[in-house]
């Protein structure tokens, strides 16, 4: 055996030690950069485990946008929103945290029973802040009992909101939210239209500038302790709102008023089904106001039913746009002024009428009330000979009435921009007949809105060129400056000639019941038979009919144009435009135009015979 030495012994020792030494120190030094990595590690990264026990600890609370307000054509608030404050109600905390409520009093009073109707104890809180039957706010709360969010009040007071916050319900809340409100009221409903909760337009205007006058919501998210209560906001955590931009219409909320009670003074006047009306200022074409009236009657199978205005006036659609109507004789001006352009006959012509119904040389016999015989083109529009207008018809090819149609925009959209317009009814020329063309020509076999009638009349207001129907007239602020897109129909003298024609229609024609005292007025009545609907047979009512009449004025410089359609008048009342129509549509120009301050053109003399053929005392 080899022997060491002390000094080799004790060298070998301490080797050993200083060996083991440096075993310690890495392992010690390896344990501690582990234990500092894994502190850093749980520093930075969360525990999918721990996460789910925390739950979010972020908020989002939504910054609400302000719905524009649409107005009218002198700024008079037609819609505009502000902020409420709606109560509303978790009814299943109600129920769990009542019942935790009443558990709780049965362990500190053991001998009590535990006994109690959560709903019945919030639904008494809650009517005695808000002045309302419990009962009431009780039912609400058992027929939707699982339900997480049910609303219980629009629209609280200040005091009711501090009544609710002293109640410390849980379960109970109280939520910002826009209201929109109409200043007017149902006036220009239809024209307006209406938002739903979630403030989306659903109808008129507001359906229409939806994009425009919504606006877009914000938000504001933010840290929050286990009390929800805000710890930190990030600074690019916060989207402020933008509000919607302001709608300006071209409807004047004085001459809308005017409108409307008017036709609907007419419709009761001569029991009608219902009525329509449209004034557009023919310099510009801005449609100043639109009226749509309808009457239900007692015993009466109506033809016209509109079910959504039972749930709201502005949900109904508006007839002016969407329901076409045969215009009759209001349709002659047009195929007239066509045939003088053609040269088919001039204003002074003799037109060979017989003394008897005009007979076609296809056999068609054309009745009129009255048979004048020989009579000049002229008179054919005054007096609104039909069998006058059938022999015009005869020598005008069936493209020449056809491009007049779609000429003055019949049988195409307004673009007026409100929804769910017509385009009207035409028959297309694959199907066109000298049937066709002797109907057209009186204002049958077509079906026209009253916003293309309108449209159309205002060439007979101008020089001849027709003015396109607006109704909006752009948002506020904006650079809105608009120049007249009119359209050249007809020559100059040909508008000036019809027009003139038209002034004998209210002198000497149908129209001289609805004679101005005030103003120079050029029209023309319409009466036409009512076509059965869908289910009731085809072809036309014996007795029931479509009255209407249109009108300009002044004469020399005219300013509006006004159309009145009354819609199924009762026939033991009367049934002629010229008698239903007219007057209303005169009382509305008389009335619009002194509101517009526009100065009286009608001669003294004219006036005294206006006021007698309408068979009332001379107040001259």
């Amino acid at each position: 055996m080899k022997q060491f030495s002390i000094s080799q012994i004790s060298e070998m020792q301490s080797s050993r030690i200083r060996a083991w030494s440096r075993v310690l120190i890495i392992t010690t030094a390896t344990i501690l950069l582990c234990i500092t990595a894994r502190v850093a590690w749980l520093k930075t990264t969360d525990d999918p485990r721990l996460i789910a026990a925390a739950g979010v600890h972020q908020s989002t609370a939504p910054e609400l946008a302000s719905r524009g307000q649409i107005v009218d054509r002198r700024g008079r608030v037609l819609a505009s929103s502000l902020m409420g404050r709606r109560l509303f109600a978790d009814p299943a905390m109600i129920w769990d945290r009542g019942w935790d409520r009443i558990r709780k009093g049965k362990l500190a009073e053991p001998d009590s029973q535990a006994v109690g109707d959560p709903f019945k104890d919030a639904a008494g809180a809650i009517g005695g802040a808000l002045g309302e039957s419990p009962k009431k706010i009780h039912t609400i709360l058992n027929q939707r009992a699982d339900d997480r969010y049910v609303q219980l009040a629009d629209m609280l007071t200040p005091e009711q909101v501090d009544a609710i916050h002293a109640l410390n319900i849980p379960g109970i809340g109280i939520e910002s939210r826009p209201i929109r409100e109409y200043p007017a009221g149902n006036l220009a409903a239809m024209v307006i239209g209406r938002v739903g909760l979630e403030q989306s337009g659903q109808a008129g205007a507001e359906l229409r500038h939806n994009a425009e006058v919504r606006g877009k919501d914000g938000q504001l998210v933010f840290l929050r302790d286990v009390k929800r209560q805000p710890l930190w906001i990030e600074g690019n955590d916060y989207q402020p709102p933008r509000d919607g931009v302001d709608i300006r219409l071209s409807i004047d909320l004085v001459a809308q008023e005017i409108a409307e009670r008017l036709l609907q003074d007419s419709v009761k006047e001569w029991n009608a089904g219902g009525g329509r009306a449209v004034i557009m200022d023919v310099q510009t074409g801005d449609i100043l106001a639109m009226a749509d009236v309808l009457h239900p009657r007692k015993g009466w199978k109506e033809v016209t039913t509109d079910p959504s205005r039972a749930l709201h006036a502005s949900l109904g659609r508006n007839r002016n746009v969407t329901d076409p109507y045969e215009p009759g004789s209001t349709f002659k001006p047009f195929v007239w002024a066509t045939a003088t352009e053609l040269g088919v006959f001039k204003p002074e012509t003799i037109v060979n009428l017989p003394s008897g119904p005009y007979v076609t040389k296809f056999g068609r016999v054309i009745r009129d009330v009255k048979y004048p015989g020989p009579v000049s083109w002229k008179k054919v529009l005054v007096k609104s000979l039909n069998g006058g207008m059938a022999a015009a018809a005869e020598r005008m090819k069936f493209s020449d009435m056809q491009n007049m149609i779609q000429r003055f925009g019949f049988g195409q959209k307004s673009g007026v921009g409100i929804p769910g317009e017509s385009e009207g009814l035409v028959t297309t020329p694959k199907k066109w007949s000298v049937y066709t063309q002797t109907s057209v020509c009186m204002g049958h076999e077509i079906g026209v809105t009253p916003i293309q009638m309108v449209q159309a009349f205002s060439a007979f207001c101008r020089d001849g060129s027709m003015v396109p129907a607006r109704l909006s007239l752009g948002t506020e602020g904006a650079d809105n400056q608009y120049s007249v897109p009119s359209k050249r129909v007809m020559p100059e003298a040909i508008a000036l000639t019809a027009r003139d024609a038209m002034e004998g229609v209210m002198t000497e024609g149908t129209g001289r019941k609805a004679q101005s005292e005030f103003y120079r007025m050029f029209g023309k009545s319409g009466t036409a038979q009512l076509p059965k609907p869908k289910g009731q047979g085809k072809g036309y009512f014996e007795d029931r009919y479509v009255s209407s009449f249109i009108a300009g004025a002044p004469f020399d410089n005219p300013r509006i144009v006004c159309l009145v359609v009354i819609d199924d008048p009762d026939k033991s009342k009367g049934h002629y435009g010229g008698s239903i129509a007219g007057p209303v549509c005169r009382k509305m120009i008389d009335e619009i135009l002194n509101y517009m301050g526009v100065e009286p053109d009608q001669g003294e003399k004219q006036a005294k015979l206006a006021v007698h053929e309408r068979g009332e005392p001379d107040r001259h």
